[in-house]
């Protein structure tokens, strides 16, 4: 296994809608399932698990349902194995991310004892992002701001007006934190995935300087988890 340190890339923010559902039989891959019998390709992508056979499932054992799991098309789920597609719409970039996960410590300590004695608690997570506003993008209906403040965007094109005025979108969006992002065949791409609410948003400009988009996150339904894909080779 190669050894590689790793120079920090962008991260991604997605809004996604689940797909159609697909379910395995035991023979079809999901290219066949996706795209028609003999496809080779077109199953590729980004899955939620929505059921999981009870004996011989494609998924691994401790991979929950609710969980992503990136497909490469090739995999054959067994009879009772169910996905969604995860329809992915990038909505900005960020220039820095970072995720905090912290543990509390409860004291358990009695008084026959020499030393303090701890148990571990639960798990927390906060994280901050920061994205580069880019108009047209981080201003749409559904895009960053969007999920933090009404927004009142008036588009022209010929002679035609249009006005979109949109509430607080305050609902979950899924992230996408790279620390190695890659298409190379034989890389690996390595990145967290979650789900998080945006909230503490700060919006400014200052002269010669990219203008952003900062905001602090927070974990909202499954927990979050690192991917590490290889790339699968050509010639594979």
């Amino acid at each position: 296994m190669e050894e590689k340190p790793l120079v920090g890339d962008d991260g991604a923010f997605f809004t996604a809608k689940l797909g159609q559902e697909y379910e395995g039989d035991g023979t079809k891959t999901l290219n066949v399932l996706v795209s028609g019998a003999s496809a080779t390709s077109g199953g590729d992508g980004m899955y939620i698990v929505t059921a999981k056979a009870s004996t011989g499932s494609v998924f691994p054992k401790l991979l929950k349902v609710g969980e992503l799991f990136p497909a490469v098309g090739t995999e054959v789920l067994a009879s009772g194995d169910k996905v969604k597609k995860l329809d992915l719409t990038h909505v900005a970039d960020c220039t820095g991310w970072q995720f905090q996960i912290t543990q509390s410590e409860i004291d358990v300590t009695r008084l026959k004892d020499n030393f303090k004695k701890y148990r571990l608690g639960k798990k927390d997570a906060t994280g901050t992002v920061n994205s580069i506003l880019t108009l047209g993008v981080s201003d749409q209906a559904d895009g960053m701001i969007a999920k933090t403040m009404k927004t009142f965007r008036r588009s022209i094109s010929a002679s035609q007006t249009t006005i979109t005025v949109t509430e607080i979108g305050n609902d979950p969006v899924y992230f996408l934190g790279y620390v190695n992002k890659t298409d190379v065949p034989g890389e690996t791409e390595a990145f967290v995935f979650g789900q998080v609410y945006l909230y503490n948003i700060t919006l400014g400009g200052s002269t010669g300087n990219a203008q952003s988009y900062d905001s602090s996150m927070r974990l909202t339904g499954n927990d979050p988890v690192f991917y590490s894909l290889d790339i699968p080779s050509l010639t594979a």
